[in-house]
C-alpha cells in the first residue's frame, strides 16, 4: 500500500493517474489505490476496467471486496473460466449491462437450454466489442448442445452483431464426435464484408466455408483447429469456381481437413488467398503427393514463406508408406522443394495407432546463397 502523505503523488495529474491504472489488475488497482484520498478514489471510478478471472483465486476477492463498489459501465475486458464462475458473474450483471465492453472470453461454458437464445441474444447490445473467444464445454465434461454455437455464429455473419469485432474464436470442446456431422443451420450466403480479422473455428463443412467467404476479405488469420469436412455433400464446378479472390488479407491458413477433402477443395481455397505466407494442413496420408502440391503452391501461393503439412496414417499400411517414401524422394530430386530446403520427418504418438509424416519448409530460414547454389550448381 503506497504511503500518500510521505510520497508527494497525490500532486500527479489525472492523466497520468489514469495511465499508471492502466498497467494495474482490477485486483491489484483496488488494493494498492482504493481509499487513499477521495481524488484518487474518484479517478478509480471512472477508469476502464479489465476484469481476468481466468486465474484460480482472484474471483473470491473481487466478488467480496470489489463487486459492490465498480461501475459496470467501465468494464472494458472480461475474461472468465469454468461454468460456475460465468454463471454467477451473469446472475449479478446482465451481458448487455457491459455496453463499452472491448474483449469478451468464456472458457468452459455450457448450454443455457434455452432455445429463445435469451442469453446470446444479448450480444447484439455490444456494440464496442472487439474480441469473442467462446469455448462450450471441457475436455472432461463435454457440452453436447451445438444450437447456441451455430447461433453465435449465424448472428456474427447473418444478423450483424458485434459490428465491429476483429477477433472471433468459437470452439466446442470434449466431443470430436460430436462436432462433425451436420453444417450450421440456417446459415445464409453472406454479402457484407465485416471486420474480422482473425478467425478461428473449431468446426465447418465445406459449403458453409462457401457461405462465409464474402464477409471474409479483412480476414488476415483463419483457423479452423479441429476439421473443416466435406459433409459427403458433392461441389458442383459452378460451386467451386472462383471468379474474384475473396480473401485478398489472408496471409495464414491453419486447417485440419477430413479424409474427404481433396486437392480440388484446397485448391478452391488457395484461389482465395493469393498473397499466403504460411500454410498449415493436417489431414490423411491421401494428401502425401508432392508433385500435386508443387504444382499447386507455384501456381496459387507465389508469396508463400511457410509451409507444413502433416498426413497420418497406420504404419502397417503399404500405401501410406509407399506415399512418404514418394514424398521424400521427390523432395530430393525435385528443384522446387530442394530451394525451399523442405524437410520431411515422422512422428509417433502412443496415445493412438498413427504415424504422422510432416513436411516443412521456412524460406524465410533459406539463405539467399544456399538458394543460388542449389539453383545454380557448380
Amino acid at each position: 500500500m503506497f504511503n500518500i502523505n510521505h510520497s508527494g503523488i497525490e500532486l500527479l495529474s489525472v492523466e497520468l493517474w489514469r495511465e499508471i491504472f492502466d498497467y494495474f489488475d482490477v485486483n491489484d488497482l483496488w488494493y494498492s489505490f482504493r481509499g487513499l484520498n477521495k481524488q484518487i478514489d474518484g479517478i478509480i471510478d471512472q477508469v476502464q476496467l479489465h476484469l481476468n478471472f481466468e486465474k484460480k483465486s482472484n474471483y473470491d476477492y473481487f466478488i467480496k471486496n470489489i463487486l459492490p463498489s465498480i461501475n459496470v459501465v467501465n468494464i472494458q475486458s472480461l475474461k472468465l473460466r469454468k461454468e460456475n464462475k460465468i454463471k454467477h458473474f451473469f446472475s449479478i450483471y446482465s451481458l448487455n449491462s457491459l455496453v463499452q465492453l472491448r474483449l469478451l472470453s468464456l472458457d468452459g461454458i455450457h448450454s443455457f437450454n434455452d432455445n429463445l437464445f435469451t442469453f446470446w441474444n444479448q450480444l447484439s447490445s455490444l456494440k464496442y466489442l472487439q474480441s469473442l473467444k467462446v469455448i462450450f464445454g471441457t475436455n472432461s465434461h463435454p457440452n453436447n448442445d451445438l444450437k447456441e454455437k451455430e447461433f453465435i455464429i449465424r448472428s456474427i455473419f447473418n444478423q450483424d452483431f458485434c459490428p465491429l469485432l476483429t477477433c472471433f474464436i468459437i470452439k466446442n470442446k470434449g466431443n470430436d464426435n460430436l462436432n462433425t456431422e451436420l453444417p450450421i443451420r440456417s446459415l445464409i450466403q453472406t454479402t457484407k464484408m465485416i471486420n474480422i480479422n482473425h478467425l478461428s473455428i473449431d468446426n465447418l463443412t465445406f459449403n458453409d466455408l462457401i457461405k462465409l467467404l464474402p464477409a471474409l476479405q479483412n480476414t488476415k488469420l483463419f483457423c479452423i483447429n479441429d476439421e473443416l469436412s466435406c459433409n459427403n455433400k458433392f461441389c458442383t464446378q459452378q460451386t467451386m469456381t472462383v471468379e474474384i479472390p475473396l480473401m485478398f488479407e489472408c496471409k495464414k491458413l491453419d486447417l485440419i481437413l477430413s479424409d474427404d477433402i481433396t486437392f480440388e477443395h484446397i485448391q478452391y481455397i488457395l484461389k482465395h488467398t493469393p498473397y499466403l505466407k504460411r500454410l498449415i494442413l493436417c489431414s490423411w496420408f491421401h494428401l502425401l503427393d508432392a508433385k500435386k502440391w508443387e504444382l499447386l503452391l507455384s501456381v496459387q501461393c507465389s508469396k508463400l514463406l511457410e509451409f507444413e503439412l502433416v498426413c497420418n496414417g497406420d504404419d502397417d499400411d503399404n500405401d501410406y508408406g509407399k506415399a512418404g517414401h514418394d514424398f521424400e524422394e521427390e523432395c530430393r530430386a525435385t528443384t522446387f522443394w530442394i530451394e525451399r530446403n523442405a524437410i520431411i520427418s515422422y512422428e509417433f504418438y502412443s496415445n493412438d495407432d498413427f504415424y504422422y509424416t510432416i513436411v516443412k519448409f521456412n524460406i524465410g530460414k533459406v539463405s539467399y546463397l544456399q538458394l543460388l547454389t542449389d539453383s545454380y550448381p557448380v
